[in-house]
């Protein structure tokens, strides 16, 4: 598959970002993980699932001392270095291969953005902005958050912060419970936005309605339309 470039501004920056389609590209997700992170001058950041690494560049030019860009993908990573180039802050950011912290050196950091994703399998295959190349959620879309969750705590310093997406397309509840419990009730919401549902969910409501009665996921019916939801949360230190 080519290359395409994608000239996008995302919390108030100009990127240009080169990607390819079974990658990860930046969605909605993204957008809101980029506008509600704050980034103290000077400070290390770890962006947990970069893509092709539109939050890690987002996080160098507001500031940060020094970004580690992390994701599962080879070729994810080599487009996030080839961006990190293309974008003027290669002296910042470092990328690496790896599954969620295995391969991240005995290091801290001030700030942990995920973006790793958490939607029920069956959800993610229905959802056409998710590659069929990238690993899925689970059964009920916990599982990588739940465990990014547990392994954040030791790679942050002391304060530091931990941002992440919690969508309504996976178990919320568990997802949330397991945040308090690890964070000592320190769970803070950040922002929230309702996202209507896609053709693809319309074409496969029976099967949606089904996880949904099962507790796996949830939405909204406001008269003929049907949202999912989709917050960021931070956890301190």
């Amino acid at each position: 598959m080519k290359d395409s470039i994608k000239e996008l501004n995302i919390s108030g920056f100009d990127l240009k970002l080169y990607t390819a389609g079974h990658v990860f590209e930046p969605n909605l997700t993204t957008r809101l993980l980029a506008e509600s992170v704050d980034i103290p001058k000077g400070s290390s950041v770890l962006d947990l699932g970069c893509g092709v690494g539109p939050i890690a560049i987002i996080a160098a030019k507001k500031g940060a001392g020094e970004v580690y860009a992390v994701d599962v993908m080879d070729e994810a990573c080599a487009y996030a270095a080839r961006n990190v180039e293309e974008n003027g802050v290669a002296d910042r950011v470092r990328v690496i291969q790896s599954d969620l912290f295995s391969n991240i050196p005995d290091k801290k950091f001030d700030i942990i953005i995920n973006d790793v994703s958490g939607m029920a399998d069956i959800v993610s295959r229905i959802s056409p902005w998710y590659p069929e190349t990238i690993p899925t959620g689970g059964y009920d879309g916990t599982e990588p958050t739940i465990r990014m969750l547990t392994e954040a705590r030791e790679h942050l310093n002391d304060n530091g912060i931990l941002y992440f997406p919690v969508l309504s397309l996976a178990d919320q509840k568990k997802i949330l419970n397991k945040a308090n419990e690890l964070y000592n009730n320190g769970l803070e919401p950040v922002s929230k936005k309702m996202v209507p549902f896609c053709q693809e969910f319309k074409d496969r409501l029976k099967d949606l309605e089904d996880l949904r009665n099962r507790g796996i996921i949830d939405y909204v019916v406001k008269r003929s339309r049907y949202l999912w939801s989709l917050e960021i949360y931070k956890a301190t230190a």
